[in-house]
């Protein structure tokens, strides 16, 4: 039988508007506290100051009534170029307050990559920070394109437009917004939600299991564009009353520290490569009471040395863009370092094998999810969601090993290794690995020795401290650790650098087709 987590019901109205719910309804419950602190950025022209739940409100009618007055209609595809700001709300719920679909998307790309979304999308508007020229260029090229507005037009608009509005009431199961999946494995593609799948997640996770609330400030280093940013505080935060720290520019630990200190927020979400950032430097006076881990497994060494430094456990989970959120976590004060955590409210998972038969008790295999805030399907990729959403449940293609209630990650299905004919999984070595001194960072994919057989292969940044020399001991240290002999990396390449996503997780595969190209030529 699957393993199920929390049951909860939850109340969500047949004809609703997202926007109306976590805006307007915040607007009515918590009316002059802070909704939204943004830090500023002189760099950008974005200046400090928060907003209100009340002026948030208004602010959000005003944006609603300005796209209208421009044009925009229901179902009209809104693509977002936009920094942590309040226009980045502005933008996204007043859009949504019309029954426009928003696209949020990754701040840092190309202008090829944004062609793709206004082609893929077909958005008939996008609004654009006036910074990001990339984008601004896509948009001059594209046939599909109504209107284009960057920050300064937003905001002129909204102060010309009245704050009275009458959000558009929906299907529950309406288009709300969509999220493009990371593309690790081809283009990316098109997440559709619904205007439900926000409400189930801010009452199961950042409500029960997190315990979020109007005492709270939330405060999140992973960007809004990206589904672990804005479920935390995009909806989440909002959602619970507390109040939101936004940050425009580019994730940086020392402006991260700095902000910690000023702004004193409760609970922090960022990924785990940040977290052993902020366990490197001297902890700032701060008022953290809970740590959330995202977007890629945790490391146990770097669990300790946080919890060390701040004195603050992280909770771990594990969510995807296709969930919107966390599937699988910890409640604060259950923490199990190492494991990812147990499954949480209001899902159903099960671990299958290459069969795709059900796997009872504990063991290893390819987890599904079921809940109710997976997206309805991929937009125009009828075979990509025929093979990966399977009737109720949705494949992750995340590899889990179950232990009781817990699940421990065992790394993506395609980054699992095989050497000697065995299977190898990258997360348990690299965990090793890390809680050696002489390594900072590290990637473990599978590799080929000279022969072209079959190996594992680790990436590694060392602490300046040592020297390649250092393998060795590394080799002895990882036995010492109880891996076994076929675990244990046979080629070792020292870098500078790991190749990462605008999100911050490692892009393994582009180190597997680095090993592949070396086989090839």
């Amino acid at each position: 039988m699957p393993d199920r987590g929390e049951e909860i019901k939850i109340e969500i109205p047949e004809r609703m508007n997202l926007a109306e719910i976590i805006v307007d309804r915040g607007a009515e419950r918590y009316g002059k506290k802070d909704a939204l602190v943004c830090v500023g950025s002189r760099e950008m022209g974005i200046p400090e100051g928060s907003v209100s739940f009340e002026e948030l409100k208004n602010l959000t009618n005003k944006a609603a009534n300005a796209f209208q007055s421009e044009g925009m209609s229901f179902d009209d595809r809104v693509l977002l170029v936009l920094p942590d700001s309040v226009d980045f709300y502005l933008a996204f719920y007043g859009a949504i307050k019309l029954g426009a679909v928003p696209i949020p998307v990754n701040t840092y790309l190309r202008s090829e990559d944004y062609q793709y979304y206004l082609e893929d999308s077909r958005a008939r508007y996008a609004i654009v920070f006036s910074g990001f020229e990339e984008a601004l260029k896509a948009c001059e090229n594209s046939p599909f394109l109504k209107g284009t507005f960057d920050e300064k037009d937003l905001r002129r608009m909204v102060n010309k437009e009245s704050h009275d509005f009458e959000p558009l009431k929906l299907s529950k199961d309406a288009m709300a917004f969509w999220l493009y999946s990371s593309g690790t494995t081809g283009l990316p593609k098109g997440v559709v939600h619904l205007q439900h799948d926000p409400v189930v997640i801010c009452e199961s996770i950042a409500k029960r299991v997190y315990g979020i609330n109007e005492k709270d400030v939330c405060y999140s280093v992973s960007k809004l564009f990206f589904s672990y940013g804005l479920g935390s505080c995009g909806f989440g935060s909002l959602y619970c009353g507390a109040a939101t720290v936004l940050d425009p520019e580019r994730p940086d630990v020392k402006r991260a520290i700095e902000i910690l200190e000023k702004y004193r927020p409760t609970v922090l979400f960022t990924v785990p490569s940040f977290y052993a950032r902020l366990a490197n430097e001297e902890p700032p006076e701060h008022s953290l009471k809970l740590a959330v881990s995202g977007g890629e497994p945790l490391p146990e060494s770097v669990w300790q040395e946080f919890k060390e430094k701040y004195g603050v456990e992280i909770a771990e989970h594990i969510g995807s863009t296709e969930a919107l959120y966390a599937f699988i976590g910890h409640y604060p004060g259950r923490v199990k370092p190492g494991y990812t955590g147990v499954v949480l409210p209001g899902w159903e998972v099960k671990l299958v094998n290459d069969r795709g038969e059900e796997i009872a008790g504990d063991g290893v295999g390819k987890l599904l999810i079921k809940g109710d805030s997976v997206a309805a399907f991929y937009w125009e990729k009828h075979e990509k969601t025929k093979k990966t959403f399977i009737g109720e449940w949705y494949d992750t293609g995340d590899t889990f090993m179950r232990e009781g209630e817990y699940y421990r990650h065992y790394g993506r299905a395609d980054d699992l290794i095989k050497t000697r004919g065995l299977w190898v999984s990258p997360i348990r070595v690299e965990n090793a690995i890390l809680k050696h001194p002489a390594i900072v960072e590290c990637a473990v994919v599978q590799g080929f020795n000279e022969n072209r057989l079959e190996t594992v292969a680790c990436y590694a940044i060392l602490s300046e401290e040592y020297g390649e020399d250092v393998v060795d001991d590394l080799k002895r240290f990882l036995k010492d650790q109880g891996l076994k002999g076929f675990e244990i990396p046979e080629k070792w390449v020292f870098v500078d650098d790991l190749p990462r996503t605008a999100t911050g997780k490692i892009q393994r595969y582009k180190l597997r087709m680095l090993e592949l190209k070396r086989v090839i030529s």
